[in-house]
């Protein structure tokens, strides 16, 4: 549990990483080289997660909506390349404790309706096995909103894990 506690902090400093455009010390990733990672859609890109089974994706409580369509194998979302797949939710899993005002306990997990075809485009995340200590470097990705031409991009970035205190 403290290795999906890790993934869902690590994500909240995706967004200050990814926010402060491509000079942000983040870089552009090749085509597969973040495989879980997806993109969570109504109609309209809303937010990340990651894939940890072929039938689980692991993503924040405040991106909660009761029906979602999860796309897997993304790059671009603006274009298609014939890697992707789009699957609906099943279940959607908010953590019974989440706090909107706080972000406390901002875990959720999405069940999809079919499992996912794990290849090179789509895989799931190497979960660690134990908790990280503080200083050690982190690879963290996201979707970045490029202007040029306006797309959303899968991008990625090192941070340190700081020791909680």
């Amino acid at each position: 549990m403290k290795g999906l506690l890790l993934t869902v902090t690590l994500s909240s400093l995706c967004v200050r990483c990814f926010s402060q455009s491509q000079g942000h010390g983040g870089y552009s990733c090749a085509r597969s080289a973040v495989p879980y990672q997806v993109s969570l859609n109504s109609g309209y890109h809303f937010c990340g997660g990651s894939l940890i089974s072929s039938q689980w994706v692991l993503s924040a409580a405040h991106c909660y909506k009761s029906s979602i369509q999860v796309k897997l194998g993304e790059y671009n979302l603006a274009a298609q390349d014939g890697s992707e797949q789009t699957i609906s939710s099943s279940k959607v899993i908010r953590h019974s404790g989440y706090n909107a005002n706080t972000l406390n306990n901002d875990i959720m997990l999405i069940k999809l309706s079919k499992a996912a075809t794990l290849n090179s485009y789509v895989n799931t995340v190497p979960l660690p096995t134990s908790c990280v200590t503080a200083g050690t470097t982190c690879l963290i990705s996201g979707w970045v909103l490029s202007s040029k031409p306006a797309s959303w991009w899968l991008s990625r970035c090192r941070v340190e894990q700081r020791a909680h205190g």
